[in-house]
Formats: C-alpha cells, sequence, structure tokens
C-alpha cells in the first residue's frame, strides 16, 4: 500500500523578503511509499502521466517532447505546457524537462523555465520526490506566474501520491 508520509514546501519567498529573479525557485517534496522505478514510470510515460493530467506526448530523449495537455481538445497553444522537451535525465533518479506558463499569461508564456524531479530512495519502500522550478522572472506576469506554481506543485504531488495510494488498493 502506497502512504504519504512527509510533505515539504520550500521557498525563499515564504521565508525572506521578495527574492532576486536570480534566485527565486520553488522546491516541493514528498515523501511516498513506492520504488524509484514506480515513481519513475509516473513521470516519463504519457499513461504515468494520467495522474496529472488527460493526456501527454512524452519522447524521452534529450531534446524530445515533454508536452502536458491539461485541456487535450483546446486549440493549439492553449492546451497546457506546449513546446517543451526533456533537457536529461537519469533513469529512475532524476528528470530535467523546459516547462511552459500558464496560456493567460501571455507576457510569460514564450518564456520556458527549467523543472527538474529528482527521485531518491529513502528505504526499501520510501521514496522522496522533490521537485524544483527554476529560471524565474520578475514583477507583472513572472509574480503571478510564481505564485501560481508555488501553490499548485505541492498540489501535483499529493495527486501523484493519491494517484499511487489509488494503485495499491
Amino acid at each position: 500500500m502506497f502512504r504519504v508520509l512527509v510533505f515539504i514546501i520550500l521557498s525563499g519567498a515564504l521565508f525572506s523578503a521578495p527574492a532576486l529573479a536570480t534566485n527565486r525557485m520553488i522546491v516541493a517534496s514528498v515523501e511516498v511509499e513506492a520504488t524509484p522505478a514506480e515513481i519513475w514510470e509516473m513521470w516519463t510515460t504519457e499513461e504515468g502521466l494520467a495522474f496529472f493530467a488527460p493526456a501527454a506526448r512524452i519522447d524521452l530523449r534529450p531534446g524530445g517532447d515533454y508536452e502536458v495537455y491539461f485541456l487535450p481538445d483546446a486549440p493549439e497553444g492553449q492546451r497546457g505546457s506546449e513546446g517543451t522537451s526533456v533537457l536529461g535525465f537519469q533513469e529512475n533518479r532524476m528528470l530535467t524537462i523546459t516547462w511552459a506558463m500558464p496560456p493567460y499569461m501571455p507576457e510569460v508564456r514564450p518564456h520556458l523555465t527549467p523543472l527538474t524531479i529528482e527521485i531518491m530512495p529513502v528505504s526499501d519502500t520510501l521514496t522522496s520526490v522533490t521537485l524544483t522550478h527554476t529560471g524565474w522572472g520578475e514583477g507583472g506576469e513572472w509574480d503571478e506566474a510564481y505564485a501560481y506554481f508555488q501553490q499548485n506543485w505541492p498540489l501535483v504531488l499529493t495527486a501523484m501520491s493519491e494517484a499511487l495510494t489509488d494503485r495499491a488498493e
């Protein structure tokens, strides 16, 4: 059975004055009862990402597509994280991709930012998953997008944890 054990959100913006664009990042972590291979499958296959979005296009190779469609029937450019790609990976350990800002934020939408998913075994049955989102600008829609993802990346990890629990039952 899978179960969420610990959930931590860390962000410089939560603990200090507004951060400069050069050091602003979002970090969200969770520990789950699952193997690194199970977590890897969730983040690197179109079927696995169903916990997160109804459709995706993944070509798991450096430079390959990594598009996540929250609204797959919407017009092109409005479906979700489109035009994004795999930057690099270490199987069952780390995946770094580019990520797109929400379609309703046209000022920042064209700017893709790096997102890293780290998968680290804690024990034989417990795995830590950490999302680190960097590359943030500052001001205007950058601040809105930063606040949006500060709120939503922890929710994504919760959804992943719940999907693991559902699979185990």
